[in-house]
């Protein structure tokens, strides 16, 4: 009899720990796990500082980065930053500490059989990409997609970028989705990404622009469908509910898999409660001054969430937040809990640590999770 993927990432996961198996309960998974990139040219449209470029000045003169606007720098890359041996270093240690979930922040990482313009130099091929998501669910892990489709975060796209919203467009997200559960063989989640789309993330873009009321709604959903017509559950970022809470509760739906998050400390009750007055001030970051309070409002509104830390700003932020689901967050419909640590998987540089960030937040959320959550 022929084992189907599930069945086979169920046995693979009792050979490796049994992170599946022990957290399962009614046949469902509680996730622990962590956002990697293999792509990264989700913030490459804005003029580049002397932090981004993590190539060397020989790797330069080879594969200079396109410029922007007069000849301006830019952060995007005309190759893929990410170092395989770095990677497979990333998930085996995620495996190491027994985690069972690895989104992968695809990007330009990959190649789109119906788009292969979008690969750049060092893109994956199908053939190495499913290779790689075999070996990750032979460690007891579910990789699962992350498309990033805000307009302030989808420089990926290239030239599609500046056609949000038109024909071409939605045809191009409908492939690229498509192509995706086609690789991963119907991934139980498809990430979507869809944060930060008000102006101020934007302000310092060449080509900044933002959906906003029905237009939004309408491309969100538009997305939200692609993915289910491929078989897989839509999970997005759910900070969109800080431009307006009442309006957000109204018009999302229970199905998509909402991920809020929050990379601070200050789960005080006065943090917890919402504040209308920060409501859509687009021209600060004020904006998100309620994402700590987000996570309240929507577990109390009924949605499914899958919320996520990091250790961008604070190392103790994953104990923070891990503690604060296990007390307040109503068991049932949280789905589990991840960490973005938000490197490329690339060497250290002198300025930032780069892989040594990424390996330190699953090291950190791991050990909040083993306290509030054990195995």
């Amino acid at each position: 009899m022929q084992t189907t993927r599930r069945e086979f990432i169920g046995s693979t996961a009792l050979a490796a720990g049994g992170a599946f198996a022990a957290n399962a309960a009614g046949g469902a998974p509680f996730y622990r796990g962590a956002l990697l990139h293999l792509g990264s040219n989700m913030w490459g449209d804005y003029p580049a500082g002397p932090d981004d470029f993590a190539k060397s000045p020989e790797e330069e003169k080879v594969r200079p980065n396109p410029p922007g606007p007069a000849g301006s720098p830019t952060p995007y890359h005309s190759y893929l930053q990410c170092r395989d041996d770095l990677w497979k270093k990333s998930v085996d240690r995620m495996a190491e500490k027994k985690m069972n979930l690895v989104f992968i922040d695809l990007g330009e990482g990959i190649a789109y059989p119906s788009h292969p313009e979008l690969a750049v130099a060092g893109t994956w091929s199908v053939e190495k990409t499913r290779a790689e998501l075999a070996r990750i669910r032979s460690l007891g892990l579910e990789p699962m997609p992350k498309l990033n489709f805000s307009t302030c975060h989808d420089s990926w796209l290239k030239d599609y970028h500046r056609m949000v919203s038109s024909q071409t467009y939605y045809k191009v997200v409908a492939d690229i989705i498509a192509d995706v559960c086609a690789i991963f063989d119907k991934p139980a989640f498809f990430h979507l990404g869809f944060d930060e789309e008000v102006p101020v993330a934007g302000k310092n873009l060449f080509y900044a622009v933002y959906r906003q009321g029905d237009l939004w709604w309408h491309d969100l959903l538009y997305t939200v469908k692609q993915v289910e017509r491929n078989g897989s559950r839509a999970v997005m970022w759910s900070d969109k509910i800080c431009d307006g809470r009442d309006a957000f509760l109204a018009r999302m739906p229970k199905d998509v898999l909402l991920s809020p998050w929050y990379y601070g400390t200050n789960f005080s009750e006065k943090n917890l409660a919402w504040d209308a007055s920060y409501e859509k001030k687009n021209g600060t970051w004020e904006v998100q001054r309620n994402l700590a309070a987000s996570f309240v409002a929507l577990n109390d509104a009924g949605y499914d969430l899958l919320p996520c830390t990091s250790n961008w700003s604070r190392d103790d932020a994953a104990e923070a937040l891990v503690s604060f689901c296990k007390t307040r967050l109503d068991q049932k419909r949280l789905k589990g809990i991840y960490t973005a640590p938000w490197n490329r998987t690339i060497p250290d540089e002198p300025k930032k640590k780069r892989i040594t960030k990424t390996l330190e937040g699953i090291d950190l959320f791991a050990a909040a999770m083993d306290k509030h959550y054990p195995l």
